[in-house]
Protein backbone atom coordinates (compact mmCIF):
# COMPACT_ATOMS: atom_id res chain seq x y z
CA UNK A 1 0.00 0.00 0.00
CA UNK A 2 1.20 3.50 -0.99
CA UNK A 3 0.78 5.69 1.46
CA UNK A 4 1.04 9.78 1.56
CA UNK A 5 1.22 12.34 4.47
CA UNK A 6 -0.19 15.44 4.08
CA UNK A 7 0.14 17.91 7.13
CA UNK A 8 -1.99 21.13 7.15
CA UNK A 9 -0.76 24.10 9.22
CA UNK A 10 0.73 27.22 8.38
CA UNK A 11 2.85 27.14 11.73
CA UNK A 12 4.46 24.58 11.18
CA UNK A 13 5.79 26.31 7.88
CA UNK A 14 6.66 28.51 9.12
CA UNK A 15 8.87 26.87 11.78
CA UNK A 16 6.44 27.84 14.82
CA UNK A 17 6.19 24.33 15.36
CA UNK A 18 7.80 21.00 14.69
CA UNK A 19 5.95 18.35 13.10
CA UNK A 20 6.16 15.55 15.13
CA UNK A 21 2.91 13.73 13.67
CA UNK A 22 4.16 12.67 10.25
CA UNK A 23 7.41 10.94 11.86
CA UNK A 24 5.21 9.40 14.69
CA UNK A 25 2.64 8.07 11.74
CA UNK A 26 5.18 7.17 9.28
CA UNK A 27 6.63 4.26 11.90
CA UNK A 28 3.44 2.91 12.56
CA UNK A 29 3.07 2.47 9.42
CA UNK A 30 6.21 1.30 8.12
CA UNK A 31 6.04 -1.05 10.74
CA UNK A 32 2.61 -2.14 9.54
CA UNK A 33 3.61 -2.92 6.28
CA UNK A 34 2.48 0.08 4.55
CA UNK A 35 4.90 1.89 2.33
CA UNK A 36 5.05 5.52 2.69
CA UNK A 37 6.53 7.05 -0.03
CA UNK A 38 5.71 10.66 0.07
CA UNK A 39 5.30 13.53 2.83
CA UNK A 40 3.73 17.33 1.81
CA UNK A 41 3.07 20.00 3.99
CA UNK A 42 0.71 22.70 3.14
CA UNK A 43 -0.39 26.23 4.72
CA UNK A 44 -4.12 26.70 6.30
CA UNK A 45 -4.77 27.88 2.59
CA UNK A 46 -8.03 25.97 0.56
CA UNK A 47 -6.31 25.99 -2.96
CA UNK A 48 -3.00 24.53 -1.16
CA UNK A 49 -5.12 22.02 0.52
CA UNK A 50 -7.34 20.80 -2.66
CA UNK A 51 -4.21 20.45 -4.96
CA UNK A 52 -2.14 18.28 -2.67
CA UNK A 53 -5.04 16.34 -2.35
CA UNK A 54 -5.93 15.85 -5.77
CA UNK A 55 -2.00 15.25 -6.76
CA UNK A 56 -2.24 12.49 -3.72
CA UNK A 57 -4.97 10.92 -5.15
CA UNK A 58 -2.63 10.48 -8.64
CA UNK A 59 0.39 8.57 -7.03
CA UNK A 60 -1.19 7.37 -3.38
CA UNK A 61 -3.44 4.30 -2.27
CA UNK A 62 -3.72 5.64 0.95
CA UNK A 63 -3.61 9.27 2.05
CA UNK A 64 -3.82 10.81 5.43
CA UNK A 65 -4.91 14.74 5.96
CA UNK A 66 -3.51 15.67 9.12
CA UNK A 67 -4.90 18.89 11.11
CA UNK A 68 -7.55 21.74 10.13
CA UNK A 69 -10.36 19.80 12.07
CA UNK A 70 -11.05 22.61 13.88
CA UNK A 71 -13.98 25.08 14.39
CA UNK A 72 -12.22 28.04 13.38
CA UNK A 73 -12.46 29.46 9.53
CA UNK A 74 -8.72 28.62 8.54
CA UNK A 75 -9.75 25.22 9.38
CA UNK A 76 -10.59 23.78 6.14
CA UNK A 77 -9.27 20.47 5.37
CA UNK A 78 -12.66 19.01 5.21
CA UNK A 79 -13.79 21.30 3.30
CA UNK A 80 -11.32 20.96 0.92
CA UNK A 81 -11.14 17.00 0.47
CA UNK A 82 -15.42 17.44 -0.03
CA UNK A 83 -14.51 20.21 -2.75
CA UNK A 84 -12.19 17.88 -4.50
CA UNK A 85 -13.75 14.32 -4.43
CA UNK A 86 -17.59 16.64 -5.45
CA UNK A 87 -18.89 15.61 -2.09
CA UNK A 88 -21.33 17.09 0.22
CA UNK A 89 -20.51 17.86 3.75
CA UNK A 90 -23.40 16.53 5.96
CA UNK A 91 -23.78 17.86 9.65
CA UNK A 92 -23.81 14.69 12.27
CA UNK A 93 -26.09 14.90 15.11
CA UNK A 94 -24.53 12.13 17.42
CA UNK A 95 -21.01 14.02 16.65
CA UNK A 96 -22.61 17.34 17.36
CA UNK A 97 -24.04 16.00 20.94
CA UNK A 98 -20.66 14.72 22.07
CA UNK A 99 -18.75 17.92 20.90
CA UNK A 100 -21.25 19.73 23.17
CA UNK A 101 -20.71 17.31 26.28
CA UNK A 102 -16.53 17.03 25.77
CA UNK A 103 -17.14 21.00 25.55
CA UNK A 104 -18.57 21.47 29.12
CA UNK A 105 -16.80 18.83 30.92
CA UNK A 106 -13.68 20.99 29.64
CA UNK A 107 -15.69 24.56 30.73
CA UNK A 108 -15.19 25.64 27.04
CA UNK A 109 -17.88 28.16 25.69
CA UNK A 110 -19.97 26.58 22.61
CA UNK A 111 -20.00 28.65 19.10
CA UNK A 112 -22.04 28.47 15.77
CA UNK A 113 -18.37 27.96 14.49
CA UNK A 114 -17.88 24.63 16.68
CA UNK A 115 -20.50 23.13 14.09
CA UNK A 116 -17.99 23.06 11.85
CA UNK A 117 -16.10 19.91 13.27
CA UNK A 118 -19.55 17.74 12.84
CA UNK A 119 -19.64 17.82 9.13
CA UNK A 120 -18.14 15.53 7.44
CA UNK A 121 -18.03 14.32 3.51
CA UNK A 122 -21.37 11.85 2.77
CA UNK A 123 -19.89 8.62 3.28
CA UNK A 124 -17.57 9.59 5.94
CA UNK A 125 -17.08 6.37 8.47
CA UNK A 126 -16.08 8.64 12.38
CA UNK A 127 -13.56 8.34 13.74
CA UNK A 128 -13.83 9.01 17.87
CA UNK A 129 -11.40 11.52 19.25
CA UNK A 130 -11.47 10.77 22.86
CA UNK A 131 -8.69 13.47 23.58
CA UNK A 132 -10.88 16.50 22.05
CA UNK A 133 -13.49 18.03 20.42
CA UNK A 134 -12.30 17.24 16.62
CA UNK A 135 -13.55 13.65 15.17
CA UNK A 136 -11.72 12.08 12.60
CA UNK A 137 -12.83 10.31 10.05
CA UNK A 138 -12.28 7.72 7.47
CA UNK A 139 -13.55 7.70 3.47
CA UNK A 140 -13.34 5.39 1.02
CA UNK A 141 -13.47 6.93 -2.51
CA UNK A 142 -12.87 5.24 -5.88
CA UNK A 143 -10.24 2.81 -4.77
CA UNK A 144 -8.63 5.63 -2.31
CA UNK A 145 -8.84 5.44 1.09
CA UNK A 146 -8.45 9.10 3.32
CA UNK A 147 -7.78 9.50 6.92
CA UNK A 148 -8.77 12.97 8.42
CA UNK A 149 -7.10 13.18 11.89
CA UNK A 150 -6.63 16.39 14.23
CA UNK A 151 -3.39 18.12 14.38
CA UNK A 152 -2.30 18.87 18.25
CA UNK A 153 -0.01 15.58 19.17
CA UNK A 154 -1.83 14.98 22.04
CA UNK A 155 -5.02 14.10 19.86
CA UNK A 156 -3.22 13.17 16.97
CA UNK A 157 -1.04 10.59 18.40
CA UNK A 158 -4.01 8.05 20.19
CA UNK A 159 -6.14 8.59 16.88
CA UNK A 160 -3.04 6.94 14.87
CA UNK A 161 -2.84 4.09 17.04
CA UNK A 162 -6.31 3.55 17.22
CA UNK A 163 -6.69 3.95 13.19
CA UNK A 164 -3.47 1.12 12.27
CA UNK A 165 -4.85 -1.20 15.19
CA UNK A 166 -8.39 -1.29 14.12
CA UNK A 167 -9.12 0.70 10.49
CA UNK A 168 -6.05 -0.15 8.33
CA UNK A 169 -6.33 -3.08 6.08
CA UNK A 170 -3.65 -5.87 6.23
CA UNK A 171 -1.30 -5.78 3.48
CA UNK A 172 -1.60 -8.99 1.53
CA UNK A 173 1.30 -11.18 2.78
CA UNK A 174 3.65 -10.87 5.97
CA UNK A 175 5.96 -8.34 6.59
CA UNK A 176 8.86 -8.80 8.27
CA UNK A 177 10.05 -5.39 10.70
CA UNK A 178 13.04 -5.08 13.16
CA UNK A 179 14.36 -2.27 15.11
CA UNK A 180 17.97 -2.14 16.30
CA UNK A 181 18.76 0.79 18.44
CA UNK A 182 22.35 1.96 19.02
CA UNK A 183 24.17 4.46 21.17
CA UNK A 184 27.89 6.04 21.18
CA UNK A 185 28.14 4.97 17.33
CA UNK A 186 27.56 7.31 14.57
CA UNK A 187 25.71 6.50 11.34
CA UNK A 188 28.35 6.86 8.64
CA UNK A 189 30.29 4.09 10.70
CA UNK A 190 27.10 2.14 11.14
CA UNK A 191 26.24 2.32 7.61
CA UNK A 192 30.25 1.51 6.47
CA UNK A 193 30.41 -1.72 8.29
CA UNK A 194 26.70 -2.69 6.71
CA UNK A 195 27.94 -1.91 2.96
CA UNK A 196 31.15 -3.62 3.73
CA UNK A 197 29.60 -6.84 5.58
CA UNK A 198 27.00 -6.96 2.41
CA UNK A 199 24.22 -8.25 4.54
CA UNK A 200 21.06 -6.24 2.76
CA UNK A 201 19.84 -9.19 0.49
CA UNK A 202 17.01 -8.99 -2.69
CA UNK A 203 14.14 -9.60 -0.11
CA UNK A 204 15.87 -7.54 3.70
CA UNK A 205 16.23 -4.00 3.19
CA UNK A 206 18.27 -2.16 5.55
CA UNK A 207 18.33 1.40 6.39
CA UNK A 208 19.97 3.48 9.02
CA UNK A 209 18.55 6.65 10.94
CA UNK A 210 20.48 9.16 12.84
CA UNK A 211 19.21 10.60 16.23
CA UNK A 212 21.55 12.98 18.98
CA UNK A 213 23.44 10.28 20.10
CA UNK A 214 22.26 6.97 18.55
CA UNK A 215 21.61 4.89 15.23
CA UNK A 216 18.29 3.28 14.72
CA UNK A 217 18.76 -0.09 12.33
CA UNK A 218 15.71 -1.47 10.52
CA UNK A 219 15.16 -4.44 8.76
CA UNK A 220 12.20 -4.92 6.15
CA UNK A 221 11.16 -7.58 4.58
CA UNK A 222 7.85 -9.05 2.84
CA UNK A 223 6.62 -12.09 1.90
CA UNK A 224 3.92 -11.35 -1.01
CA UNK A 225 3.05 -14.99 -1.23
CA UNK A 226 2.06 -17.65 1.63
CA UNK A 227 4.40 -20.04 -0.05
CA UNK A 228 7.84 -17.60 0.83
CA UNK A 229 7.34 -16.18 4.14
CA UNK A 230 9.42 -19.48 5.20
CA UNK A 231 12.24 -18.48 3.13
CA UNK A 232 12.22 -14.79 3.66
CA UNK A 233 11.37 -15.00 7.20
CA UNK A 234 14.16 -16.94 7.82
CA UNK A 235 16.34 -14.77 5.13
CA UNK A 236 15.29 -11.52 7.31
CA UNK A 237 16.25 -13.45 10.85
CA UNK A 238 19.36 -14.75 9.51
CA UNK A 239 20.09 -10.65 8.53
CA UNK A 240 18.65 -9.48 12.06
CA UNK A 241 21.10 -12.32 13.81
CA UNK A 242 24.07 -10.78 11.63
CA UNK A 243 23.42 -7.11 12.48
CA UNK A 244 23.35 -7.79 16.41
CA UNK A 245 26.44 -9.58 16.29
CA UNK A 246 28.01 -6.47 14.24
CA UNK A 247 27.16 -3.89 16.78
CA UNK A 248 26.97 -5.93 19.84
CA UNK A 249 28.97 -3.24 22.01
CA UNK A 250 26.46 -0.80 21.20
CA UNK A 251 23.16 -2.31 20.77
CA UNK A 252 20.97 -1.51 23.41
CA UNK A 253 17.28 -2.11 22.53
CA UNK A 254 14.67 -2.58 19.69
CA UNK A 255 12.36 0.53 20.13
CA UNK A 256 10.10 -0.29 22.55
CA UNK A 257 11.98 1.47 25.36
CA UNK A 258 14.29 4.79 24.35
CA UNK A 259 17.77 4.54 26.49
CA UNK A 260 16.94 6.38 29.31
CA UNK A 261 13.89 4.01 30.14
CA UNK A 262 16.12 0.74 29.25
CA UNK A 263 18.30 1.90 31.70
CA UNK A 264 16.38 2.71 35.03
CA UNK A 265 14.63 -0.53 34.05
CA UNK A 266 17.55 -2.59 34.22
CA UNK A 267 19.33 -0.78 37.20
CA UNK A 268 15.72 -1.55 38.99
CA UNK A 269 16.14 -5.03 37.99
CA UNK A 270 19.53 -5.11 39.71
CA UNK A 271 18.62 -3.40 42.55
CA UNK A 272 21.63 -0.54 41.79
CA UNK A 273 21.33 3.28 42.87
CA UNK A 274 23.24 5.89 41.06
CA UNK A 275 24.10 9.37 42.01
CA UNK A 276 25.34 12.24 40.11
CA UNK A 277 28.11 15.33 40.86
CA UNK A 278 27.05 17.73 38.05
CA UNK A 279 29.43 20.79 36.72
CA UNK A 280 29.26 21.51 33.27
CA UNK A 281 25.76 19.12 32.64
CA UNK A 282 24.15 21.70 35.26
CA UNK A 283 21.90 18.97 36.26
CA UNK A 284 20.88 17.45 32.67
CA UNK A 285 22.31 14.13 34.08
CA UNK A 286 19.63 13.97 36.72
CA UNK A 287 16.72 15.22 34.47
CA UNK A 288 17.29 12.69 32.02
CA UNK A 289 16.83 9.94 34.46
CA UNK A 290 13.94 11.33 36.63
CA UNK A 291 11.98 11.95 33.21
CA UNK A 292 11.77 8.25 33.33
CA UNK A 293 9.15 6.31 36.09
CA UNK A 294 10.21 4.49 38.23
CA UNK A 295 13.64 6.95 38.48
CA UNK A 296 12.61 7.05 42.30
CA UNK A 297 14.23 3.68 42.78
CA UNK A 298 17.70 4.07 41.53
CA UNK A 299 18.20 7.64 41.82
CA UNK A 300 19.62 8.17 45.30
CA UNK A 301 21.44 11.75 44.95
CA UNK A 302 22.37 14.51 42.83
CA UNK A 303 24.34 17.87 43.48
CA UNK A 304 25.35 20.37 40.65
CA UNK A 305 28.69 21.01 41.52
CA UNK A 306 29.22 24.25 39.85
CA UNK A 307 31.57 26.26 42.09
CA UNK A 308 35.08 25.26 43.24
CA UNK A 309 33.65 25.98 46.60
CA UNK A 310 31.41 23.57 46.23
CA UNK A 311 33.31 21.12 44.71
CA UNK A 312 35.80 21.55 47.48
CA UNK A 313 33.10 21.32 50.84
CA UNK A 314 30.80 18.69 49.52
CA UNK A 315 32.91 16.19 47.44
CA UNK A 316 36.35 16.74 49.15
CA UNK A 317 38.23 17.63 46.34
CA UNK A 318 41.31 18.92 47.01
CA UNK A 319 42.11 22.41 46.34
CA UNK A 320 45.73 21.55 44.79
CA UNK A 321 44.39 19.03 42.13
CA UNK A 322 42.19 22.13 41.44
CA UNK A 323 45.51 24.32 41.48
CA UNK A 324 47.49 22.13 39.58
CA UNK A 325 45.17 20.76 36.62
CA UNK A 326 42.68 23.25 36.92
CA UNK A 327 39.22 22.52 37.76
CA UNK A 328 38.14 21.14 34.02
CA UNK A 329 40.69 18.10 34.29
CA UNK A 330 40.33 14.48 34.16
CA UNK A 331 41.77 14.74 37.90
CA UNK A 332 39.16 16.83 39.51
CA UNK A 333 36.50 14.82 37.52
CA UNK A 334 38.05 11.41 39.41
CA UNK A 335 38.12 13.23 42.84
CA UNK A 336 34.12 14.25 42.13
CA UNK A 337 32.91 10.89 41.61
CA UNK A 338 35.39 9.66 44.54
CA UNK A 339 34.33 12.22 47.19
CA UNK A 340 30.49 11.28 45.63
CA UNK A 341 31.06 7.39 46.10
CA UNK A 342 32.11 8.25 50.24
CA UNK A 343 29.04 10.41 50.34
CA UNK A 344 26.28 8.49 49.24
CA UNK A 345 27.48 4.89 48.49
CA UNK A 346 25.90 4.37 45.38
CA UNK A 347 26.32 1.49 43.26
CA UNK A 348 27.12 4.09 40.22
CA UNK A 349 28.65 7.45 41.07
CA UNK A 350 28.81 10.28 37.93
CA UNK A 351 30.73 13.27 38.24
CA UNK A 352 31.75 15.94 35.04
CA UNK A 353 33.17 19.15 34.87
CA UNK A 354 34.09 20.84 31.41
CA UNK A 355 33.76 23.86 29.48
CA UNK A 356 30.19 24.47 27.96
CA UNK A 357 30.76 27.61 26.47
CA UNK A 358 30.23 30.08 24.36
CA UNK A 359 33.67 31.36 26.47
CA UNK A 360 36.08 28.71 27.69
CA UNK A 361 36.75 29.88 31.22
CA UNK A 362 40.56 27.68 30.76
CA UNK A 363 42.65 26.67 28.20
CA UNK A 364 40.41 23.92 27.17
CA UNK A 365 38.26 24.09 24.15
CA UNK A 366 34.88 24.82 24.25
CA UNK A 367 32.42 20.91 24.49
CA UNK A 368 35.23 19.48 26.37
CA UNK A 369 34.04 17.16 29.07
CA UNK A 370 35.88 15.26 31.40
CA UNK A 371 34.29 12.77 33.11
CA UNK A 372 34.63 9.39 35.92
CA UNK A 373 32.02 7.10 36.61
CA UNK A 374 33.07 4.58 39.14
CA UNK A 375 30.44 1.66 40.38
CA UNK A 376 30.88 0.31 44.04
CA UNK A 377 33.44 2.98 44.32
CA UNK A 378 35.74 1.79 41.33
CA UNK A 379 36.08 4.18 38.78
CA UNK A 380 35.15 1.83 35.53
CA UNK A 381 35.33 4.46 32.71
CA UNK A 382 35.78 8.15 32.60
CA UNK A 383 38.52 10.75 30.61
CA UNK A 384 38.09 13.40 27.83
CA UNK A 385 35.36 13.87 25.28
CA UNK A 386 34.56 16.63 22.81
CA UNK A 387 31.40 17.63 21.86
CA UNK A 388 30.14 20.06 19.21
CA UNK A 389 26.97 22.46 19.54
CA UNK A 390 25.82 25.44 21.79
CA UNK A 391 25.91 25.37 25.31
CA UNK A 392 22.62 23.05 25.39
CA UNK A 393 23.48 20.70 22.67
CA UNK A 394 27.08 19.85 24.37
CA UNK A 395 25.24 19.43 27.91
CA UNK A 396 22.64 17.00 26.24
CA UNK A 397 24.93 15.43 24.29
CA UNK A 398 27.97 14.31 27.04
CA UNK A 399 25.02 13.43 29.27
CA UNK A 400 23.48 11.10 26.79
CA UNK A 401 26.37 10.03 26.04
CA UNK A 402 27.45 8.99 29.37
CA UNK A 403 24.78 7.54 30.64
CA UNK A 404 24.74 5.18 27.42
CA UNK A 405 27.86 4.32 28.45
CA UNK A 406 26.44 3.37 32.00
CA UNK A 407 23.76 1.21 30.15
CA UNK A 408 26.40 -0.30 27.49
CA UNK A 409 29.04 -1.25 30.75
CA UNK A 410 25.75 -3.24 32.17
CA UNK A 411 24.36 -5.04 29.02
CA UNK A 412 28.04 -6.05 28.77
CA UNK A 413 27.90 -7.87 32.35
CA UNK A 414 24.59 -9.19 31.84
CA UNK A 415 26.04 -11.22 28.56
CA UNK A 416 29.27 -11.58 29.63
CA UNK A 417 30.97 -9.03 27.99
CA UNK A 418 33.96 -7.04 28.81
Amino acid sequence: MISEIITIGTEILIGSITNTNGPYLSRKLTDFGYEVRYHESVRDNYDDIRDAIELAMKRSDVIFLCGGLGPTQDDMTKQALAHALGLELVFDEETWNHIVNVSMSFSKKITENNKRQAEFPKGAIIIDNPKGTAPGCLLNYEGKQFFLMPGPPREFEPMADDIVENYLEKVAGENFVTSLLLVNIGESLCESILRKEKIETENVEINTFAKTGEVEIKLIAHAENPEDVPKIGKEHAMAVDRVKELFKDNLYGNGERDSFETLVDLLREKKMTISFAESVTGGTLATMITGVAGASDILKESFITYSNETKEKLLKVNPETIETYSVVSEEVAREMSEGLYHKTNSTYTVATTGEAGPKPSTNHEVGTVFYSIRKEGEEILGGKRLFKGDRKAIQYRSSKFILASILLHELGVHHGRK
